[in-house]
């Protein structure tokens, strides 16, 4: 939501944007290793060289913690962020693919053609469900019969740990705006798996998960964080 104050309100894309350029500015990222799911997706796409061999989208792809180790895979993937910070670190980074970078916005963003898998890893929680909606819808529209969904995203079984109000409550999913933190004043949705499986019913089959993996904090933080991880094939 936008915040309020003096200033004019701030759409709510672009403050996703502007917090997410402030974060990678203070390091976000830096010198952290991929996430677990990175070997699934390498593991699963290497089963499928037809399928691996084609182009796909990584959609939010940061500075690269996770796109850099595809790529180096042997994977061709457009990576597509809404910050222009976190691509500007991942250009300078990586010079020789700054030609696969985009920056926009996920659900405006219209490749030349179908694409053969989406990757979407920790991104499409942000907003209210609204937009987990159209979100999932937009993965089946960018994807032909056979393309795989990898996806990861925030479980309701987290324990929230910054300070929030709850926004919204739907199935076994809630929405909250954060009050503090790197993500004041932005809503964030959490999942529920009865809710995960309505959003996929009708254009996916499940291929794996999904399955909870879940992250104690480091104290001083306390309580857990979870994500939902699953690979879904069009149909």
């Amino acid at each position: 939501m936008p915040e309020t104050g003096g200033a004019a309100p701030v759409p709510p894309a672009a403050l996703v944007a502007e917090r997410w350029d402030a974060e990678y500015r203070l390091g976000r990222y830096a010198g952290e290793p991929p996430v677990a799911f990175v070997s699934t997706i390498v593991e699963t796409l290497r089963a499928r060289p037809a399928l691996a061999a084609r182009q796909g989208l990584y959609v939010g792809c940061g500075n690269g913690r996770n796109l850099l180790p595809l790529l180096d895979a042997g994977l061709s993937l457009i990576g597509l962020d809404v910050s222009a910070e976190a691509l500007r670190q991942l250009a300078a980074r990586r010079p020789e693919r700054a030609g696969c970078l985009q920056h926009g916005d996920f659900l405006t963003f219209a490749p030349a053609a179908p694409v053969a898998y989406v990757i979407a890893l920790q991104v499409l929680q942000h907003g209210r469900r609204a937009e987990a909606v159209r979100a999932f819808a937009r993965v089946a529209e960018l994807l032909a019969p056979g393309g795989l969904f990898f996806v990861r995203v925030n479980a309701a079984s987290t324990e929230v740990y910054h300070r929030h109000a709850v926004l919204e409550r739907h199935a076994d999913g809630f929405t909250v705006e954060y009050q503090d933190g790197p993500k004041r004043g932005m809503a964030v949705h959490f999942y529920g798996r009865r809710e995960l499986e309505a959003l996929t019913a009708d254009a996916f089959r499940p291929l794996r998960g999904p399955s909870e993996d879940v992250t104690q904090r480091t104290p001083p933080k306390t309580g857990a964080w979870a994500q939902w991880e699953a690979v879904y094939e069009r149909r």
